[in-house]
């Protein structure tokens, strides 16, 4: 069930800091969804959590990326509640309150799927494991430097598009807006591959860190 729930939430979070392309009622539905599964999923993982919080790990990569994950999707589902209209209209922010609001929603958020990408990127060994385990596959010996060169291309292509799309401006609530410059399903893309710069940034780190 695991494995299932976290490529749920990840094909959710791809959408989620496109609004323009799913419509505001949709965005919120998902939004709505993404709350549902995420709590399934802290529940499966509450005495992870639980150990976490009492400070009974160590201040690992993985477990720093998890607390920031924490924090980050607690502003950005409380910001999304005060500011919703559609799927849970309860308090329905109005006036320059709701533009701040929304500017710490966009922000929080677009952190969220960049974090959220490095997490995907430190489990990919594991996921990788599972799937080996559930389809045995002969992989050639050659496909660790051809997957390496691809990780390098992904996350220079990745950079790249997270400098001409210029979404550190709505992480510094310089721009709010939740479409990109160009059209929708162009900044879709975009996001695809700052997902998996931050993806690839992840797996590179973990293999400089086992062969230390």
């Amino acid at each position: 069930m695991r494995p299932l729930l976290f490529v749920l939430i990840t094909l959710l979070m791809f959408f989620l800091p496109n609004r323009l392309l799913t419509t505001e009622p949709v965005h919120e539905y998902l939004g709505c969804a993404l709350l549902i599964l995420g709590g399934i999923h802290l529940w499966l993982e509450r005495a992870y959590l639980r150990a976490l919080f009492w400070r009974r790990l160590p201040m690992t990569a993985l477990n720093t990326v998890n607390i920031i994950i924490l924090l980050l999707l607690a502003v950005t589902l409380v910001s999304g509640i005060l500011i919703s209209l559609y799927a849970l209209p309860i308090v329905r922010l109005r006036g320059l309150a709701s533009i701040y609001v929304h500017a710490v929603h966009l922000s929080a958020g677009v952190l969220l799927f960049l974090v959220v990408g490095v997490h995907v990127g430190l489990h990919a060994r594991m996921l990788w494991r599972a799937l080996l385990r559930r389809i045995p596959l002969r992989i050639p010996r050659t496909m660790p430097r051809v997957l390496y060169v691809v990780g390098i291309l992904l996350t220079a292509a990745g950079i790249h598009r997270f400098i001409t799309t210029r979404i550190y401006d709505k992480i510094l609530f310089e721009h709010l807006s939740f479409g990109g410059l160009t059209g929708t399903w162009t900044y879709q893309c975009d996001l695809l591959l700052m997902f998996l710069a931050c993806a690839c940034l992840a797996i590179f780190y973990q293999s400089w860190r086992m062969r230390k």
